[in-house]
């Protein structure tokens, strides 16, 4: 069977839609994983901007941002989560973020902003202090995701604002009232929503000139965090994070159980001088694969 010169070019402006561009013409496959597709469906259907943070090549520095990390998402860290909520936040390794076309193998940028549609409109050094405290992660990562001034979060927030029901609004008006009871009752209502109206509320909270409101909106952002699950992907579970797994037996103490170990291996060494079994401390594991 032939083709003749208009339909093939027909054929094959219809084919990428079907099968995709990377196995049509350059016969190489998705090398993206499927976390970091998860993650920009994600983005897509939250409307939501994207945060991805490479990171070290070294198992030491990976240690100690995975406990930087930790500490971020566990700790009494309300406006560190807020910014977790309203965005999509992915942690890469070098070579992911090479295998999957976020950065090129010769650019130094290790923080890279992406819009809704998963396009790359940013990219920077971040600040090596980043994530040691949680006043220095608001500042750092604040002005990239939303704007200097806020933009993107107002822009964001605007859209699902238009799109409320009158008796979100009317909750919010409520959340100042004089009865205890009152602002409870509009707390608890808004509480519903939280999850379909994160960026809104939050861009309330920012802009709220009476305290009761600000307080009331940033425990309601808090709240809908502690209630996420911490070991799915989400606010609590970077995109391309694990939370590690560890095991005991003998004396050996607590170890971590590294790939393809079994979790009740044991795990001997000599621990006679042990009196006490040390608190390990946590941390996050980024995925290799």
């Amino acid at each position: 069977m032939s083709l003749d010169r208009r339909t093939f070019l027909k054929a094959a402006a219809a084919a990428p839609c079907i099968f995709g561009l990377r196995e049509i013409f350059a016969q190489e496959p998705d090398a993206r994983p499927e976390w970091f597709k998860q993650a920009l469906a994600r983005m897509k259907e939250r409307k939501l901007h994207g945060m991805v943070v490479i990171a070290p090549r070294s198992e030491e520095e990976q240690l100690a941002l995975g406990r930087q990390l930790w500490d971020l998402l566990e700790g009494d860290f309300p406006e560190v989560h807020e910014l977790l909520l309203t965005s999509v936040f992915v942690v890469m390794t070098p070579a992911i973020a090479e295998a999957s076309g976020v950065r090129k193998a010769d650019e130094k940028e290790d923080r890279f902003l992406l819009d809704p549609e998963g396009k790359r409109i940013a990219a920077d050094i971040r600040d090596a202090t980043a994530f040691d405290k949680a006043g220095g992660f608001v500042a750092s990562f604040a002005p990239i995701l939303h704007g200097e001034s806020g933009q993107r979060l107002k822009s964001r927030a605007e859209e699902l604002g238009a799109a409320a029901p009158t008796a979100v609004f009317d909750a919010l008006r409520e959340l100042g009232a004089d009865e205890i009871e009152t602002r409870d009752q509009a707390s608890a209502a808004l509480l519903e929503r939280a999850g379909e109206l994160l960026p809104f509320y939050a861009w309330k909270r920012r802009t709220a000139t009476d305290p009761e409101v600000a307080a009331r909106l940033k425990s309601i952002v808090e709240r809908h965090y502690l209630a996420s699950k911490k070991d799915e992907f989400g606010p609590r579970l970077p995109f391309g994070t694990k939370i590690p797994k560890f095991a005991g037996g003998g004396c050996g103490g607590w170890r971590e159980v590294g790939e393809g170990r079994k979790e009740g291996e044991v795990m001997v060494a000599c621990g006679m001088a042990v009196i006490e079994e040390p608190k390990i401390r946590m941390f996050l594991r980024f995925l290799t694969k």
